[in-house]
């Protein structure tokens, strides 16, 4: 092999620092343009995912539009359902949540603090370390002039002011502080809802658009590779095989859903908690959110566990089981169906789902196991 053929082979040292740039600037990118990028991807999911409803009902009505319509009118009231059942169980913990701060605070007041406790002990101990400091630095002179004796004395009535301000103040800090956060939690969550809404608006429009186009979109999109028919056949086959994965990922989560929903019921109804069915479809909701639907239900478990039997090891027992459950089924049970479906490393969607959730949040992790698949079929 000669020197020039060895100089044409060899990469320019500048395609790693430009493969990096054009890395990072698709980040950017994705990251910048989420607010029209999710509705999208959320919405050409939906509408793969419903694709074969609308191609029965297409058939049984003749009518495109109209079965498009009656698809996702029937995707809505689904979705309507779940949400109902996931607001009533949220307005129920919440309505009862001043219950549990009386029973905290009760549990707190009735509990006597041992005279040998750790928290005194340590107190003891830092007050004999503070009384050998100041023998050691020599903090009281020896001899105290009538000067310094008026200004130990102001020194002191200052900080006893203080204290006193401090402690007149407290008694009502919390209540004031927890009323703002109500408040302010008030008007965020009504911001999020109506930016949930104008998502859920924009998605739904983007899915009937894609579902009325029918198979005259898909030929259109097609013929951008008319002119070589090769890639024209490859795409016509990565289009099929994400409609594919779109299906598999949807059995899937319907599958893991029903499991955790079925679950968590017979683990609340064994509990003695009230409406356990409705706890688990709140938890078959809360599910399709990986990671964070279940440290939803986790805290919403405990905090009804709490109320209903009074004792803190009962809310930390029912919270280590939806911990345990979302761990078992939530995270290996679906990385390991979603890897074996589409011949992935389970390592690998679930790596993909942390990088889409800290790039576009909440739909990021709802919509990553398939954008990670997809990926890998259209690469």
């Amino acid at each position: 092999m000669t020197a020039a053929s060895q100089e044409r082979e060899t990469p320019p040292a500048s395609s790693i620092a430009t493969t990096v740039l054009a890395v990072l600037a698709v980040i950017v990118a994705l990251w910048w343009g989420s607010s029209f990028l999710v509705p999208l991807t959320a919405g050409l999911m939906l509408a793969l995912l419903v694709l074969p409803l609308t191609t029965w009902l297409t058939r049984w009505l003749r009518l495109r539009v109209l079965a498009t319509t009656l698809s996702l009118t029937l995707v809505m009231a689904v979705l309507g359902l779940a949400g109902t059942a996931f607001g009533d169980q949220l307005a129920r913990v919440a309505a009862r949540t001043p219950d549990m701060i009386s029973l905290v605070a009760q549990q707190v007041a009735d509990t006597e603090p041992a005279a040998d406790s750790l928290m005194h002990r340590a107190r003891e101990a830092f007050r004999e370390l503070d009384r050998a400091a100041d023998r050691f630095a020599g903090v009281r002179p020896l001899i105290q002039t009538t000067r310094s004796k008026a200004a130990a004395a102001r020194q002191a009535e200052a900080a006893a002011n203080a204290a006193a301000a401090a402690g007149a103040t407290s008694g009502v800090s919390i209540s004031e502080s927890a009323t703002v956060a109500l408040r302010e939690s008030a008007v965020s969550g009504s911001g999020a809802l109506l930016k949930l809404a104008a998502q859920l608006a924009l998605i739904f429009f983007v899915a009937f658009f894609v579902l009325a186009g029918g198979p005259p979109l898909a030929e259109r999109f097609l013929d951008l590779w008319d002119a070589r028919p090769g890639l024209r056949l490859r795409a016509a086959h990565a289009a099929a095989e994400c409609v594919r994965q779109i299906h598999i990922y949807g059995g899937v989560l319907l599958v893991t859903n029903t499991i955790v929903g079925l679950a968590v019921w017979g683990a609340f109804a064994y509990a003695g908690l009230p409406d356990a069915g409705g706890w688990g479809v709140t938890a078959a909701v809360l599910h399709m959110v990986p990671y964070l639907g279940m440290a939803l239900l986790t805290g919403l478990g405990a905090a009804e566990t709490f109320l209903v039997h009074g004792t803190i090891g009962a809310a930390f027992g029912m919270a280590a089981f939806v911990v345990l459950l979302s761990t078992l089924i939530g995270t290996v049970v679906t990385a390991w169906l979603q890897g074996r479906a589409a011949k992935m490393n389970a390592a690998a969607v679930f790596i993909g789902v942390v990088f889409w959730g800290a790039v576009w949040g909440v739909w990021g992790l709802l919509l990553g196991p398939a954008l990670v698949v997809l990926i890998k079929v259209i690469a």
